[in-house]
């Protein structure tokens, strides 16, 4: 334990949340009635630390046949790491199959948009980092 730290210090900083707690909710760029992407998010930037760059951290999912609004972040990198299902994401109008097990970084101020391509829920982790 560290020095000048009593047990019951370190237990109240823990700040334990699980997924079932959180609820699903439509992409922050989407139409609300009809989504195209659903998160669920497990870190908002204001659980984390003031300093932290950390922005957000969550689930993510995309029904099959499904596309979520294209959009940027000016000054936030978001990184992708894809779970279960196959799909296709467009950066600035490159294009790039994405299945599971892949990992993509958007550079903030790019423009992106991922489609479902399969016939299950594109399911994937979704991280924010804030360039300053």
């Amino acid at each position: 334990m560290p020095d000048g730290l009593s047990a019951s210090t370190l237990l109240k900083s823990v700040k334990k949340v699980n997924r079932k707690d959180r609820d699903w909710e439509p992409g922050s760029h989407e139409d609300p009635q009809n989504p195209g992407v659903y998160k669920k998010v497990l870190v908002r930037q204001e659980e984390a630390d003031p300093d932290s760059k950390l922005m957000m951290f969550q689930l993510c999912k995309i029904p099959s046949r499904t596309t979520h609004v294209a959009h940027s972040h000016p000054t936030m990198d978001e990184i992708f790491y894809f779970e279960e299902g196959k799909g296709e994401i467009e950066v600035d109008g490159e294009k790039e199959k994405i299945v599971s097990g892949d990992r993509i970084i958007v550079p903030a101020g790019q423009v992106h948009q991922i489609r479902n391509t399969g016939t299950v829920e594109l399911k994937f982790i979704g991280l924010g980092v804030a360039l300053d």
